[in-house]
Formats: C-alpha cells, sequence, structure tokens
C-alpha cells in the first residue's frame, strides 16, 4: 500500500478524505425519498463537512474491514442494511432524491447510564447497490436520540479494528501517532490503485472530550 506523508501528498490525502467524509453532506440535508427523518448525531456532523476544518492525518496502513459483534460480522462495501436489518430488525431511513440518496439505520443501547449509539450508512456511491455499507459510526450520549431505534445487546459489544467508544488519547496515540484531547481529529488512508485504476481510500473520525473519546466513524470507499 502507498503511504502518504507529508508536503503535497499530504494535501492530497486530506483533501481525499474531506472529499469521503463529506461525500453524503448534500444528501443529508435534501428532501427526503422515504421519511422526514434527518440523520443526526455523531455522523450527521462528520457527513454534512461539519469535520472539513478538523486536522487530518495519514494512516500508515489500511483498517481491517471487518466489525464483529457475537451475532454477526459486518464488511464495509461488502454488507448491506439489509443484512442489518435482517438480524437486528429496525427500519431504514432515506433521504436524498432519484440522483443519489443516502439510507441508516440507527439502534441505541443502554449501558449504565448512558447509551451507545450505532449508526450503519450507505451513500449510494458503491458498485455493489445503493444499500451497501460505506459508513459505520458510534457515539455516546446521556439522553435517547430520536430516529434511533432500541438495539440488541450484542449491539453493545462490537469488535472493532481500531481504537473504539472506550478509547482515549493514549490509545489514538498509538495507534496514529497523533491525537487531540479535545474536538475532532480524522485519519485517512489511500491504497495503492489495481489493475482497473481502482484503489480504497478509507477514513476514520474521532470526537474526543478531556481526551475521551465519544464519537468515531469508519468510512470506506472505492475511488475510480
Amino acid at each position: 500500500m502507498r503511504v502518504l506523508g507529508s508536503g503535497k501528498a499530504h494535501d492530497e490525502l486530506a483533501g481525499m478524505a474531506v472529499l469521503l467524509l463529506g461525500l453524503a453532506g448534500t444528501l443529508a440535508t435534501t428532501p427526503a425519498l422515504a421519511d422526514d427523518l434527518m440523520l443526526t448525531g455523531f455522523p450527521s456532523i462528520v457527513l454534512s463537512g461539519g469535520s472539513a476544518k478538523a486536522q487530518t492525518r495519514p494512516m500508515q496502513k489500511p483498517f481491517d474491514n471487518e466489525m464483529k459483534t457475537s451475532a454477526m460480522d459486518v464488511v464495509l462495501e461488502r454488507t448491506t442494511l439489509d443484512d442489518i436489518v435482517a438480524r437486528f430488525g429496525g427500519t431504514i431511513h432515506k433521504r436524498g432524491n432519484r440522483a443519489a440518496s443516502i439510507g441508516w439505520i440507527c439502534y441505541e443501547v443502554k449501558v449504565g447510564d448512558h447509551f451507545d449509539r450505532h449508526w450503519f450508512i450507505a451513500d449510494g456511491s458503491s458498485d455493489e447497490g445503493e444499500n451497501v455499507l460505506t459508513t459505520i459510526a458510534g457515539e455516546e450520549g446521556d439522553k435517547p436520540q430520536a430516529g434511533c431505534e432500541l438495539g440488541a445487546e450484542e449491539l453493545a459489544s462490537w469488535t472493532l479494528p481500531v481504537p473504539d467508544l472506550k478509547a482515549g488519547r493514549k490509545e489514538l496515540d498509538t495507534a496514529f501517532g497523533t491525537a487531540t484531547d479535545n474536538g475532532i481529529i480524522r485519519y485517512a488512508h489511500l491504497g495503492r490503485p489495481d489493475a482497473k485504476g481502482h484503489a480504497k481510500l478509507q477514513a476514520l473520525a474521532y470526537r474526543l472530550k478531556d481526551g475521551q473519546v465519544n464519537g468515531v466513524a469508519l468510512s470506506q470507499h472505492t475511488t475510480k
């Protein structure tokens, strides 16, 4: 895999990360195709471009594109929203227009004195189909979130290939070399193009408060 470091290459990677994490931004606020529910929480900030000014750092290698629970494994650009609904139930929400749309499911699980929320998002850009997952996001909150349905207990015990909601700045420093105590920081990796000229762009976004992660988003798109 190609690693982008500093200078022009780093600027290119940062720009592509902004594009990836903001790809669905215009869709999140356009008239709804199926309902009037808008995407909320941390992913709405990330996908609407609200994190565009955050620091972006290169990842030295791609993350393993597989998230696990005791119930099922989820793979970006392979698992579909329909697969998620078949296992956990829930409603797929959509916004956008005939040219482009974004679909998502949100679940929340009460853990102690807070709620863990989990979004599964498809921005319709994958060649595999409009309901194919391109982003998974998680967030902690003190109160229930409108538009998020009660989720199965398994959703509170995801195994991610990167630091999760239980992590802090120390874990991000160890994994990526740099982090922040407060605010949003992003990491990105652009893979080497294959024989068809397609390359995988992966991006992570973390939100921290007082050195503790309280929001995370993982995205993957195959560029053409």
